[in-house]
């Protein structure tokens, strides 16, 4: 068995250098065979990832997108494959990773990805239960939303923030996870800003921006078009109507 990574990017380019793996750019075909096949590309290639995969081998598809994607793999059958939060830096393409110590997965393929990234240094907790995995997923999500929008507009990386405009963060976070938890049911811990707050610090170098719209904040944006998150995006210059 032989795994597969797809994407030659920051994230894919690292975890082909933990351990064997056929590394699939973009335009190449998919190899048949077993194992776990790791989607490191951007949430617009999906569609094409999935054409582009043999049937027989598309439940040994992971996924490690930011962002939700959880309706398009309920639209896709691909509910139950293998899903990753990617709890780690890489700064640029053949840059070492930089371990926030969080990344956790769920899924047939879970315990496999968990060793790859052992081999490279990372940690990565396995999770049995998908309700743990989900709360997980939104945590991620927020953080990405939050900082990635804050980042931009302030001109900050994620450690600036937290130590010159922590208000705002604190405030942005209750006011999207106020969306979260309305539309997704989600259960989010009463020390949520400061849970990102630390992951931040850990990459405190790290400057994040507005991207992939349809799968982050537009996604929020969709929900609820909230008063801080309307003012947070005026800040970054983000147009929601164009976005």
């Amino acid at each position: 068995m032989r795994e597969t990574i797809i994407g030659a990017g920051r994230v894919g380019t690292a975890m082909a250098e933990m351990g064997p793996a056929h590394l699939v750019r973009r335009g190449e075909s998919i190899p048949g065979g077993s194992g776990p096949i790791y989607v490191c590309t951007r949430n617009n290639d999906l569609d094409g990832v999935l054409s582009a995969t043999p049937a027989a081998r598309r439940a040994d598809l992971v996924f490690v997108q930011n962002g939700m994607i959880s309706s398009w793999l309920a639209a896709h059958g691909l509910q139950e494959n293998t899903q990753a939060l990617l709890y780690f830096a890489v700064s640029s393409v053949g840059a070492a990773p930089v371990d926030g110590g969080r990344t956790v997965a769920w899924g047939p393929h879970a315990p496999a990805l968990a060793a790859r990234l052992a081999a490279g240094g990372l940690a990565c907790t396995v999770l049995d239960d998908y309700a743990d995995f989900q709360a997980e997923m939104v945590e991620k999500f927020l953080w990405i939303c939050v900082f990635g929008l804050l980042c931009q507009a302030h001109g900050a990386t994620v450690g600036e923030l937290v130590s010159d405009h922590r208000s705002a963060v604190d405030a942005l976070t209750a006011e999207l996870g106020g969306i979260c938890e309305e539309v997704l049911g989600a259960r989010l811990p009463a020390d949520l800003s400061e849970r990102l707050c630390d992951y931040s610090r850990s990459i405190a170098a790290y400057r994040g921006a507005v991207k992939e719209w349809r799968w982050r904040n537009g996604w929020l944006w969709q929900q609820a078009q909230t008063p801080l998150h309307a003012q947070a995006l005026a800040a970054a210059g983000v147009d929601p109507e164009s976005a």
